[in-house]
């Protein structure tokens, strides 16, 4: 078995609170990111076309969270965490097009 470790040493699995929330800021810069680079399809950007891969992003995340045995309330937290976060980036890159 292959040993993981940070790069302090420290074990992964065994990660303080404060490396937790660290990651997760990181995890959201660089989805907020990449979810940004993909919405803004063109040069005169196209809503329908970034609400359409909102929409399957949402999807696939309602799924996924069903898949990998989410409870109930988890999978409305997951889906309520993807329409903000994709309300925002939709919002950010298409201010005048109305409700994201």
């Amino acid at each position: 078995m292959i040993e993981t470790r940070t790069k302090d040493g420290a074990d992964p699995d065994r990660s303080t609170d404060a490396d937790l929330e660290a990651r997760i800021v990181v995890l959201e810069i660089v989805a907020m990111t990449a979810l940004a680079l993909t919405l803004d399809t063109s040069d005169n950007g196209n809503a329908d076309q970034a609400r359409g891969i909102a929409a399957l992003i949402q999807d696939t995340v309602r799924q996924r969270s069903r898949e990998v045995g989410l409870t109930k309330a988890a999978q409305e937290t997951a889906d309520t965490y993807a329409e903000e976060l994709l309300s925002t980036a939709l919002v950010s890159l298409y201010p005048d097009s109305g409700t994201a």
